[in-house]
């Protein structure tokens, strides 16, 4: 069965056309799934009933079977969705005071395989189709009445190795013809992918890029990532350096901080080195990993790494660990068995 999200406005306008059915159902459908965020054709009340069950037998109206629902103390929210296939992923909604940020996963499972990653672990399933991307954000939008503020493609999976969808679904999403919001409100969290980045790059769309480095050496680098997925750093520079120049928009770099792995005085001057190179910022994330060969450092010694990037005049930040008592933070998503709550 087709999702109702991926009929492109003309076939969408066509059907209705067959059906009987007078042009402005079109926009009123639009503005349930997008504005209204509904679900189920149950909500759209301002449709007639025999034009809902007629959709009802040939389009989806949404993707995701929601199997749990999970509330950290800091009001992180993640849910386990399961696909119509069986599989499952997981999506974070993260809660600031003037924010509110949707994390979204592209696949199921992942390709590339970062050491401390537990999404990695499990192995690569199928890359998610653009309805099931973009109904994560519906349904974090749906929870807090309002459409988010911010999107970051940071969940399970590489987005860079699903590419077409992943920029249908952010079309659908930064589209005013679908959930409207603003381009600069999302970012796309890559390990480094040279191709990829230069092909979003080429979209001329305002995406801010992240790329996880995790080392700026490619020695150090070589145990994080393992191969055929992990390029070299100099390619990943010149990708990142066209991203600028085509985009405008100055990339992240992204550093999981692993104790007596990289997170030494050295580490910090090769880093701040790279970001000069790539005219980037760099956010640091404290390692998440339940494995203890990939603790996080000490508080006091981050904030000494976080010193040293701005000693050398980058631009930096220490990430808040949010969602960790409920396996949601950076690295911890995971494909679980689906079993619903009583």
């Amino acid at each position: 069965m087709i999702h109702l999200k991926e009929l492109d406005y003309r076939t969408l306008a066509d059907w209705l056309d067959k059906q009987g059915q007078p042009a402005f159902r079109q926009k009123q459908i639009y503005e349930w799934i997008y504005g209204k965020f509904a679900t189920s054709y149950d909500e759209m009340k301002n449709l007639p009933k025999i034009l809902r069950e007629e959709l009802s037998t040939e389009f989806l109206p949404f993707s995701l079977e929601v199997v749990s629902r999970q509330e950290d103390d800091d009001k992180t929210v993640k849910w386990l969705s399961q696909l119509r296939d069986g599989n499952t992923i997981e999506t974070v909604l993260i809660r600031a005071p003037k924010r509110n940020t949707v994390c979204i996963s592209t696949q199921v499972g992942c390709k590339v395989h970062c050491v401390f990653c537990a999404t990695g672990k499990q192995g690569f399933k199928r890359n998610l189709t653009p309805a099931e991307i973009v109904d994560q954000v519906v349904l974090a939008s749906k929870e807090i009445g309002e459409l988010v503020t911010n999107v970051v493609v940071m969940g399970m999976g590489e987005p860079l190795h699903n590419f077409k969808n992943l920029v249908e679904a952010l079309n659908q999403i930064t589209s005013p013809d679908g959930l409207g919001l603003g381009a600069r409100h999302v970012t796309i969290s890559t390990s480094g992918i040279p191709k990829g980045i230069r092909l979003l790059a080429d979209q001329g769309k305002p995406w801010n890029l992240a790329v996880s480095i995790h080392a700026a050496n490619d020695e150090l680098r070589a145990k994080i990532i393992p191969p055929p997925h992990r390029a070299k750093l100099d390619d990943i520079k010149e990708a990142i350096n066209h991203y600028r120049e085509r985009t405008g928009r100055m990339t992240t770099l992204e550093y999981v901080l692993v104790d007596n792995l990289n997170a030494s005085n050295e580490h910090a001057q090769q880093l701040a080195d790279l970001a000069h190179d790539c005219h980037a910022k760099v956010n640091l994330i404290p390692c998440n990993s339940d494995n203890p060969m990939f603790a996080p450092p000490p508080p006091d010694k981050c904030e000494k790494f976080l010193g040293s990037l701005e000693k050398r005049a980058v631009q930096a930040t220490l990430r808040m660990r949010k969602g960790k008592g409920i396996q949601a933070a950076c690295g911890q998503l995971k494909q679980q068995v689906a079993k619903k709550d009583e």
